[in-house]
């Protein structure tokens, strides 16, 4: 289960306001980015006013707790060699061990995924690994600025207090700013962490937008992150489409894929940005993963 309530109307405002001229990044137009904004290559579906309405007006949310206990752990603090130790946290934050190296994907340990302290999707659950006890971190992957993946306060005190190299997609640093300090790279760049670990961004089919006027002025990614115990397919937020295969192509089948699963329904509104389990058991096999965690 997910550690975050519906987004409601936290989400649904970086869709029915208006876009204006946000500006993350400036560089040259390519087959994903039109000099303003970017986009997918393969498709240009988009949700229209009228669709968000209707999604608000007819969904019927499923119960949701108050509060789902577990147990937390701690890591251990590095894994040598070709040991390949995985921690699930929360929603998309997972911890990646091996080589000596630890990465942190979409880092959330705040109370809300809001702009605000007193509205929007709250916690039901605790981080499975309590900050205090998250080994060294090494660097931080970044998968696009919705707040459910990219939380500032998380990313703030990870700075301070473990000074990762922070990586996210084009734009993502601008926005950001000098307190974090990230590195923003485009899809196909490849980023060496060390002499053994490198990561590469890849296409996703998402979208994005921060502040409700800025829809996709910032990239979105997902990661491939190779190593000699294998690598690691971090997917982020995706729907379901041609860049699993595209991606094992590329890369090669991941030794392990995390791979979203949420937020799915009703399929006609949510189709294109998430996938259901079915779609995650394709891309599974369209990557030809030796195996599949869903987040």
């Amino acid at each position: 289960m997910l550690q975050f309530a519906s987004a409601g109307l936290v989400s649904v405002a970086a869709l029915i306001l208006v876009n204006s001229c946000a500006t993350y990044y400036e560089g040259p137009p390519s087959d994903h980015f039109n000099g303003d904004e970017f986009f997918l290559p393969w498709s240009d579906e988009h949700k229209s006013l009228g669709d968000v309405l209707k999604w608000m007006w007819t969904r019927e949310p499923e119960p949701w707790p108050e509060r789902v206990e577990i147990t937390q752990t701690e890591p251990r603090s590095r894994v040598a060699s070709d040991q390949l130790d995985v921690t699930f946290i929360n929603h998309a934050t997972v911890l990646i061990q091996t080589q000596g190296v630890n990465i942190l994907t979409d880092p959330h340990f705040s109370e809300r995924a809001s702009p605000l302290s007193f509205i929007g999707p709250k916690r039901v659950k605790l981080p499975g690994v309590r900050f205090s006890d998250l080994p060294p971190i090494d660097a931080v992957l970044v998968s696009h600025n919705h707040y459910d993946h990219m939380d500032r306060a998380s990313l703030v005190r990870l700075r301070l207090e473990h000074d990762p190299r922070i990586i996210v997609p084009l734009g993502n640093d601008v926005l950001l700013g000098d307190e974090i300090a990230a590195e923003g790279f485009d899809w196909g760049d490849a980023v060496t962490l060390s002499k053994t670990v490198t990561i590469y961004l890849e296409p996703v089919q998402h979208w994005s937008s921060r502040k409700g006027y800025d829809r996709n002025h910032a990239l979105w990614a997902g990661y491939v992150i190779e190593t000699p115990a294998g690598s690691v397919y971090f997917g982020g937020d995706t729907g379901y489409g041609p860049q699993f295969a595209a991606t094992q192509s590329r890369h090669g089948a991941p030794r392990l894929a995390l791979l979203p699963i949420g937020a799915y329904e009703p399929r006609w509104f949510m189709g294109f940005q998430h996938m259901n389990p079915e779609e995650a058991v394709r891309a599974h096999r369209d990557l030809r993963a030796g195996c599949t965690l869903g987040i």
